[in-house]
Order: structure tokens, then C-alpha cells, then sequence
């Protein structure tokens, strides 16, 4: 309560409700070190725990509350006064995605956003803010896969459906390719439409990072996890366009005081956001 009072003090946040053609912009650090001041720009995609709507509709999650911590961090060690819009709908990844690999300067992407070294030619990360999996699912009345090797028999008729430009659009191509040749692949806009496939057509399968696959969980879908699918660990992380050069900010807001993912204050955003059931379970992820 505290800190949102603090963050509430200081800081001005406005929404869009659109990502426009037009390129996405914001202050960059050494502007905001002059004047004092910053408008930044953040483009999110919705993500169960991590970016999403409260019962008021208010934008929350643990992304949005380390991106609060993060500016108040801002102003307290640089006396920069932090403004924030949100832009989107939060409906798709990869106009998220998008937005900020064509926009300039001050502008930061929220949501599950993996860390690759080909995205690295196109964007700038932050330091990992979680660990992720991603799970392969069905509807619950499919028998569980016993072996991946096996998948071409026991999901036999099966359609896959994925989000284009998706690290699980990647892992459900690697399956076609090393296992299920003949499998169909069918696609749609983000990672909510695709688990609304998987629970209205019982012969089909896909990936979904942890998030999706919990939320469906707790509000007790008929989605059933095939833990031999399980697919590694990777790390999600903020993201800024190459023009950015907030990106040593945020290197030097992790490292503070210890490490921020050392600190109470991010712990308790993870339990509040995802449930310490998520939490135990991502820990396990990343100890792998």
C-alpha cells in the first residue's frame, strides 16, 4: 500500500488504446538527465500474473509493478521526474513486439517476452525478470503422453494450434519436424486464442508458457499438462528498441542493493501476482 502510494505520488500514467503505424517514442535517459523529466512509452501484451486487468480494470501484474519500482528507482537516484503511458490493447505479442523494435528511444515492452540472441539483433533486454517454461497441453480427456517420440501415434489426427512469431510457434515446428511430419499446424493471434482452440477441439495440442497454463488451472479448465513436453528453461525479460539507452539503468536498478530479485519487495510481487503454488513451480524450472 505504501509503495503504490509512493509510485501514485510521482508518477503520471496514461493508457492508448491502439498501437498506431506510427513508430512509438519516448525520452530517452540522457534527455530525462537534463530536464528532470520523462515520458516513456510502454507497450504491453496481456499475460496471466504478469500483465493483465484487475476487477476494476485497472492494468496490474508483476510486470507492471517491477516497472513501477523501476521508475521510482529512477527519481530517487537521478531526481527524474517519471511520466508513463501504456499503449495497446494487450491483445497480440507481436504488435507488442513491434511497436517497440520500431519505436525509439524512451520505449519499453511488458509481457512474456523470452530472451533469444536473434531477438537480440532487433532489441535491447533488460536483466531476466522470471524464469519460464512452457508446457504442452491438451484437453483433458487425451491421454498423457507417455514420450515425445511418441506423439505422432497418440495425438494421431491431431491439429497444433500457435501465435506466429512466438518462441512456442518455434517448439510446435521442432515437433512437426522431429517427430509428426504430417502434422497441421493452424495459427491465431496470441496465446489466449490458442488455448481457447485447445479447450474447444479436443484433437489438437500446443505449447503455452507457464502463465497461460496455471491461470487455466485455477479457473479450472478441462487443460490437461504433458509434463514429458515440458520444454526447458528460458528467461523472460523487458524490452527496448536499439535507439534505447535506458537499458544501463535497468542493468544498474537489478544489481542494486544485492540484486532486486533478492529483494522482499520482489518476492512479494511474484506471490501477490502468481500464487506461491506458480512460484514453487517456476523455481523448479529454473534449478533444472
Amino acid at each position: 500500500m505504501i509503495r503504490s502510494l509512493l509510485v501514485a505520488s510521482f508518477l503520471l500514467i496514461t493508457f492508448v488504446a491502439e498501437i498506431t503505424a506510427q513508430n512509438l517514442s519516448g525520452d530517452n535517459f540522457s534527455k530525462a538527465k537534463e530536464s528532470k523529466k520523462a515520458m516513456v512509452t510502454f507497450a504491453y501484451v496481456e499475460t496471466p500474473g504478469f500483465v493483465y486487468k484487475d476487477e476494476r480494470g485497472k492494468l496490474t501484474g508483476v510486470c507492471v509493478d517491477i516497472m513501477n519500482d523501476f521508475m521510482q528507482f529512477v527519481r530517487q537516484n537521478y531526481g527524474i521526474e517519471m511520466n508513463a503511458r501504456y499503449v495497446g490493447n494487450g491483445s497480440s505479442f507481436r504488435a507488442m513486439y513491434d511497436g517497440v523494435k520500431n519505436g525509439s528511444q524512451g520505449v519499453f515492452g511488458l509481457g512474456n517476452v523470452t530472451v533469444t540472441e536473434a531477438r537480440k539483433r532487433e532489441i535491447q533486454f533488460s536483466p531476466s525478470f522470471i524464469t519460464n517454461f512452457a508446457i504442452l497441453v491438451t484437453h483433458s480427456n487425451v491421454p498423457t503422453l507417455k514420450s515425445k517420440s511418441e506423439i505422432a501415434t497418440a495425438f494421431k489426427g491431431f491439429k497444433a494450434y500457435t501465435a506466429k512469431g512466438t518462441l512456442n510457434e518455434k517448439r510446435v515446428n521442432k515437433i512437426k519436424a522431429d517427430f509428426y511430419p504430417t502434422l497441421e499446424l493452424s495459427y491465431v493471434n496470441s496465446s489466449p486464442a490458442v488455448l481457447e482452440k485447445i479447450l474447444e477441439d479436443p484433437k489438437s495440442f500446443s505449447y503455452l508458457d507457464l502463465a497461460f497454463y496455471l491461470n487455466a488451472v485455477k479457473e479450472r479448465k478441462p487443460l490437461k499438462r504433458h509434463e514429458v513436453g515440458d520444454d526447458g528453461s528460458e528467461e523472460f525479460a523487458f524490452v527496448m528498441p536499439l535507439s534505447s539507452d535506458w537499458q544501463p539503468v535497468m542493468d544498474e536498478f537489478f544489481a542494486a542493493n544485492g540484486g532486486y530479485k533478492n529483494s522482499t519487495e520482489y518476492k512479494k510481487i511474484l506471490v501477490n501476482h502468481l500464487g506461491l503454488s506458480a512460484v514453487k513451480l517456476l523455481d523448479a524450472a529454473s534449478a533444472k
